[in-house]
């Protein structure tokens, strides 16, 4: 389980205000995307989320608890911007440390191990430090990381960035067999991506947040449209 809550969240840089007084809910399972312009202060939400940053104002719980608390962090994968790997360390042995932070058995993890190795093609790689890796490669041994263990709460920042398009179409594949119980959260300048993932969407301007949707159908042009619209300043959310 891991339904989210944000309350009256602020958030400040110094004197540069990324957001104020944003409030949404996600019920556990959900499969939320996340949309807004450039710097309108998505990824911050999503640290936010995932207990790596703290709100200058508000509350934040996963269920009932801070997100920061280590019985969340320790259910929860991320995958922030870029692919923050330690250069050192060959891509298993990350994998290795968040299969340590899950709790994972050495049988669980040897499952684990050989699923994504698999969904994500990290054979020709898996054992090479991550100094000498392509981004694409970084981007995957990332992904791989946040996903070990099946995690029942996911913050995904632009998953699909880096890839080229037949590892992204595999990675899309992946996040679609997700377990029906896993909440997911996942920011995409792509509204085609999001479509394939999500059910419903946050659309976050300037200080504010909405949610709405659905992803489908009529639901996704006109879903277009609003986007369109808010992100241009010419409409309120």
């Amino acid at each position: 389980m891991a339904a989210v809550s944000f309350k009256n969240v602020t958030k400040n840089f110094g004197s540069r205000v990324v957001f104020t007084g944003v409030s949404f809910e996600l019920e556990a399972g959900a499969r939320c995307g996340l949309i807004g312009p450039n710097g309108v202060g998505k990824s911050t939400l999503l640290k936010l989320l995932m207990g790596a940053l703290r709100p200058d104002a508000g509350e934040i719980l996963v269920d009932g608890l801070a997100p920061w608390r280590p019985q969340v962090r320790g259910r929860a994968g991320f995958l922030p911007e870029g692919a923050p790997l330690m250069g050192d360390l060959t891509v298993r042995e990350h994998l290795v440390l968040a299969a340590r932070l899950r709790g994972l058995s050495s049988g669980e993890f040897s499952a684990e191990e050989d699923r994504l190795t698999e969904a994500l093609a990290l054979a020709g790689f898996y054992r090479r430090p991550a100094a000498g890796l392509s981004q694409g490669q970084k981007r995957r041994a990332a992904l791989a990381s946040a996903l070990l263990g099946q995690p029942p709460l996911l913050a995904l920042d632009e998953p699909t960035s880096g890839l080229d398009p037949e590892e992204a179409f595999r990675l899309l594949a992946l996040l679609r067999g997700l377990p029906s119980v896993t909440t997911l959260i996942v920011s995409s300048h792509l509204l085609g991506d999001l479509r394939e993932l999500a059910g419903q969407i946050l659309v976050l301007a300037p200080g504010r947040a909405a949610l709405s949707g659905p992803l489908t159908g009529s639901g996704y042009i006109e879903l277009h449209q609003a986007y369109s619209v808010r992100v241009n300043g010419e409409g309120g959310l």
